[in-house]
């Protein structure tokens, strides 16, 4: 099952993916760095299947905004669900910080808003294609 991710969203969701991707490589790192004598296979084979998704999605939905015309972009939910959810759930975090702070004109604070029920209608439509 796919679902068409709106040319105005697949920035936020390639900004979401590479918050993703960053943040998986990060916890790998960390569960290296220590340099214990402790298995932590399991853990950096997790944080690298996670990060391989995001990569994946990335792949689909482009590495860079695109010169030419942004478009509409098509997501096979099956295979891309986790780091889809990863990624939306992370702009709309993202989208909430921008409504609640105190700085942001009222004009950001209502897009930001906007986008955070744009995000939340993405999720629910991969949601409801999975079952």
């Amino acid at each position: 099952m796919t679902i068409v991710i709106p040319e105005e969203l697949v920035p936020l969701l390639r900004d979401g993916l590479y918050f993703d991707l960053h943040g998986q490589l990060e916890e790998a790192g960390a569960l290296v760095e220590p340099r214990g004598r402790t298995d932590i296979s399991d853990g950096i084979a997790d944080c690298l299947a996670r990060a391989e998704g995001a990569r994946a999605l990335l792949d689909v939905v482009g590495w860079i905004d695109p010169i030419e015309t942004s478009t509409d972009v098509e997501v096979d939910v099956r295979q891309h669900h986790d780091a889809l959810l990863r990624a939306l759930l992370t702009r709309i975090a993202s989208e909430h910080s921008i409504e609640e702070d105190p700085e942001v004109s009222d004009e950001d604070r209502a897009t930001a808003k906007a986008r955070v029920s744009q995000l939340a209608d993405l999720i629910a439509q991969a949601e409801g294609s999975t079952v």
